[in-house]
């Protein structure tokens, strides 16, 4: 993977001050979020298929810029996180025992969060949230290329696509195996170029861990991009 940069570094000035900034949450395992059918936008709030776990954003009175992750479990509070924005999918594993989330904290950047259910540990954070905690492991996961040098694996399927060329990058989750693997995407944005970098990644007691890993060429940015920048009133194109 190529992250580059974190979210704070390519955040528009004043980009997390949005009025639905707060909305609450959603999960391939996964559950319709509770938002009515005739309402767009971030999904509300979603449980496990089983309902025992949920997860939702917490608005701060008076800051729209910030807000509390929360995750509970059989209606108690398990583990709260500061973050800012709002959720974009959640996703439950199979033996419901973590839960990856897609939150939308910046115009582009580390989206990703993955909590252990039974404690509420994080054993990843956005890449900027676990270096303001103290915690820069936690951001990253193992294997991935966290360098400030072009990817090869890129460049190899598109050689104009440099760190240099590069206009914004995101780091997210689509979903989980049906055997637990979790598939982590970073999704590059080149001046005339889309690459996806699919990842499949397997928990490990320390964190996070690439198995494998395929470079793709896109036509277009993905549902999930789309979806991002769809629901920011600070991005026009």
């Amino acid at each position: 993977m190529l992250l580059i940069s974190s979210p704070g570094k390519l955040i528009l000035p004043g980009l997390v001050l949005i009025g639905i900034a707060c909305a609450y949450g959603a999960d391939t395992h996964r559950k319709p979020s509770q938002k009515p059918h005739n309402e767009s936008g971030p999904p509300s709030q979603v449980c496990s298929s089983n309902n025992k776990y949920c997860v939702h954003m917490k608005p701060t009175a008076g800051h729209p810029d910030e807000c509390t992750l929360v995750v509970s479990a059989g209606g108690k509070t398990l583990a709260e996180f500061p973050t800012m924005g709002y959720l974009l999918d959640v996703f439950f594993s199979p033996d419901n025992a973590h839960v990856a989330i897609n939150n939308r904290r910046a115009n582009a950047g580390d989206y990703l969060w993955v909590i252990s259910l039974p404690d509420g540990k994080a054993i990843k954070m956005p890449d900027d949230v676990a270096e303001e905690v103290g915690k820069k492991d936690v951001g990253k996961i193992a294997g991935a290329h966290w360098s400030d040098q072009s990817m090869p694996e890129v460049t190899a399927v598109c050689p104009t696509c440099t760190n240099d060329d590069l206009r914004h990058s995101f780091l997210f989750s689509n979903g989980w195996t049906s055997s637990g693997e979790l598939k982590v995407v970073e999704e590059l944005e080149f001046s005339s170029d889309w690459i996806a970098v699919n990842n499949l990644c397997r928990l490990t007691e320390t964190g996070l861990s690439v198995a494998d890993e395929k470079v793709v060429k896109e036509d277009h940015p993905s549902d999930f991009v789309k979806r991002a920048w769809t629901w920011s009133p600070f991005h026009t194109e």
